[in-house]
This record gives C-alpha cells, sequence and structure tokens, in this order.
C-alpha cells in the first residue's frame, strides 16, 4: 500500500501537481513511520522509512520549503547513518547516506551557507571514492563520484577546473571501457563546455 501510495505520489510530482503528490508521499510516509514503530529491528523498513523522507523532501524543496525539505531530510540522514554504522560493509547503506548529504548540500547552498554546503557535498564525495576504490570495477560508483564533484565546482571557483576535470575523465574513462549509461554522453558534453567556458587552468 505505502508503495502504491509513492508511485501516485512520484506520477503527481512529474506532471506539476505537488500538492496531490504531497498527499500521496505523506500517506506512504504513515505507513513507512507505522511499520519502523512496529518492528524497530527491521533494517528494511528503517531504510524504506529513510527513502520516504527524502521523496517527501525533495517535493518541498521544489515547492519552495526549504525548512520543511531540510527537516525531512536530516531525518534520512540520521537513519542512514545508524544503518550504516550497524553495518559498516554493506556499501548500499554507505551509498544510501550520499543522497541526503547531496541533498542538504544543494539546500545549504541555495541558501548562501557555502561553507556548511561543501562540508555536505565533501561528506558525500569521501563515501563515494572509499565505495570506488573497493570496486573500482563498478561503474555506478565511478558514476557517484560526478555529483559532488560537480558541486563543489561551483562552490569552490578557484578550484573548478580540478573538480569538472576529475569528474569529465572519470566519464571519458567509463565510456572508453564501453560502460555506457543513459546520460552518459550528454553529461561529457556538459562537462567539456563548462571546461571551456572556464577557460585554461591557473596551474
Amino acid at each position: 500500500l505505502s508503495v502504491s501510495y509513492e508511485k501516485l505520489g512520484n506520477l503527481m510530482a512529474a506532471l506539476g501537481q505537488g500538492e496531490a503528490a504531497r498527499g500521496f508521499f505523506q500517506r506512504s510516509l504513515a505507513i513507512f513511520e507505522r511499520l519502523a514503530r512496529a518492528e524497530p529491528e527491521r533494517a528494511d523498513y528503517q531504510r524504506d522509512l529513510s527513502v520516504s523522507y527524502i521523496k517527501l523532501g525533495e517535493l518541498m524543496a521544489k515547492l519552495g520549503q526549504g525548512e520543511a525539505a531540510r527537516n525531512f531530510f536530516q531525518k534520512s540522514l540520521a537513519i542512514a547513518e545508524r544503518l550504516a554504522r550497524a553495518e559498516p560493509e554493506r556499501a548500499d547503506y554507505q551509498r544510501d547516506l550520499c543522497i541526503p548529504y547531496e541533498r542538504l548540500g544543494d539546500l545549504l547552498h541555495k541558501d548562501g551557507n557555502i561553507g556548511a554546503a561543501l562540508d555536505s557535498f565533501r561528506q558525500s564525495l569521501a563515501i563515494w571514492e572509499r565505495l570506488a576504490d573497493a570496486e573500482p570495477e563498478r561503474a555506478d560508483l565511478q558514476r557517484g563520484l560526478v555529483a559532488p564533484l560537480t558541486r563543489m565546482a561551483q562552490l569552490e571557483p578557484d578550484k573548478a577546473h580540478a573538480h569538472l576535470g576529475r569528474a569529465l575523465q572519470i566519464l571519458r574513462t567509463l565510456k572508453s571501457a564501453g560502460r555506457q549509461f543513459a546520460q552518459l554522453d550528454e553529461w561529457i558534453a556538459i562537462l567539456e563546455q563548462s571546461l571551456e567556458q572556464l577557460g585554461p587552468a591557473n596551474y
């Protein structure tokens, strides 16, 4: 039932019907909260709850309700941190941490809190780096490095060349290895254009 509500929320959000989407997401969240309270030892219920918080946070951010969005992202992060601490060998739990870090970073950037935003993106990048180093053959983990790098380039203009150059090299390496994904060529083109607009590097 909760998954059905979530899917309806996704559809309403895609159609631009924010209030309808919020209603469905809140119904889904209420179910996940009840399940998580009833069986707190069930990690899958906790993880579902964390994802539900992310969904509502993303919607609130789109609706311009930054404080509500931040609250949901922080709740998601708290759950993801508990799961990652409990089972540090689970790469998926470590990866789950990156999502609320990046969403919080986006909000902090929008609010002009550059230092805190950078901290969030650095936290995310550090996790992706550990995961990518541990399993270098996994294209999804290599791809995960790109988002925090491109965001950090916006926040650190003096390091933009280095961040974007590294992100571009990661994508080019994936492409040359035949590890294609839907947006790979588009991402490469965007990064190439961004680097061209920056001009020559200062190092």
